[in-house]
């Protein structure tokens, strides 16, 4: 009788009958093996996300530094980003008397 393999489980069922392959899938075991492959597999995924945004922003980031000249000095700080320094507005002073 052929043997059934399970890939989450990495074993091998000893008879292939729609029974047993019901029996083990039903198991404990089984289903978290199952959960830690998915998981395994999100997590892949999500850091592929973040690589690929971090390497956005960076390429941003660098796009904007060759533009704007101001505020050199803020790149000594790691993942500091140059930003153009705002005018300060002079403020009224009114008094009330």
């Amino acid at each position: 009788m052929p043997r059934y393999y399970c890939d989450y489980c990495d074993t091998y069922l000893i008879h292939d009958s729609p029974s047993v392959r019901k029996q083990h899938n039903a198991g404990y075991k089984h289903k978290a093996n199952v959960r830690t492959y998915y998981q395994q597999f999100e997590e892949q995924q999500t850091q592929s996300l973040i690589d690929q945004r971090i390497k956005e922003h960076l390429g941003q980031a660098a796009a904007f530094q060759a533009r704007a000249p101001f505020n050199q000095h803020m790149l000594s700080f790691p993942g500091a980003v140059a930003r153009p320094r705002l005018p300060i507005l002079p403020t009224l002073r009114t008094s009330f008397h």
